[in-house]
């Protein structure tokens, strides 16, 4: 299945969060509809951007997968909330591969998002994401975002003046447009979710079983 259509000219309006305008103004690079690219060097796709990796499972496992995600995209959250639990059982939990996931915003309410999951700690980050993939119709979506965040990322202990400050955070604002703009120059990411398996590139929804497969050609 093809990865979901994207505008190629992403919004850059900003963000309300209550009464108060938080810029998220910064020009996140531009995409269009992904295609089948080549493979890229493994060793370079696997090596960490700017940011902390976001794993599940071992960093010993024999096989890394990387995904590009977007938290705004269909297909990412359907494969988050229906694949993965399957792929961990039958790749990750008994050490035979690790996932990667890393940021590939699609317009300001996913980066709003990556940027609320960085502002918490350990687990919590990728229990944030879980959250927002899960509940992704409801913030997406939504007429306003801004409150629907909020209210997410106050389940998660933040307060209002955290959230806030989170959004305003420049270095983390640049630190998530970078791993997006590195994806994107330098192994052609276009759209989500994009999964690399060693350096082979898959583009668009996969089931648990195909996914399982690249890994198992992998060893």
């Amino acid at each position: 299945m093809p990865s979901r259509p994207i505008a190629p000219s992403l919004d850059r309006r900003r963000l309300l969060i209550g009464g108060t305008l938080v810029g998220l103004g910064m020009a996140l690079p531009g995409s269009a509809l992904a295609e089948d690219g080549g493979p890229v060097d493994p060793e370079a796709v696997q090596t960490p951007g700017p940011l902390a990796e976001l794993s599940y499972g071992d960093a010993a496992a024999p096989v890394t997968v990387v995904e590009y995600t977007s938290l705004t995209c269909g297909f990412c959250a359907e494969f988050h909330v229906d694949v993965l639990p399957e792929f961990r059982r039958t790749h990750i939990d008994n050490g035979r591969a690790r996932l990667v996931l890393r940021e590939f915003p699609l317009d300001p309410r996913s980066l709003a998002g990556f940027m609320l999951a960085r502002c918490l700690n350990g687990e919590a980050t990728l229990a944030m994401i879980d959250v927002l993939f899960r509940q992704q119709a409801a913030w997406a979506r939504a007429e306003n975002a801004s409150a629907a965040l909020l209210g997410i990322a106050q389940l998660a202990g933040m307060d209002r003046d955290a959230f806030t400050t989170c959004l305003s955070n420049k270095a983390l604002q640049a630190e998530v447009v970078a791993v997006q703009e590195r994806a994107r120059t330098e192994f052609g990411v276009s759209g989500t979710p994009t999964f690399f398996v060693g350096g082979q590139r898959q583009v668009g929804m996969i089931g648990a079983a195909d996914l399982g497969a690249l890994v198992d050609a992998q060893t």
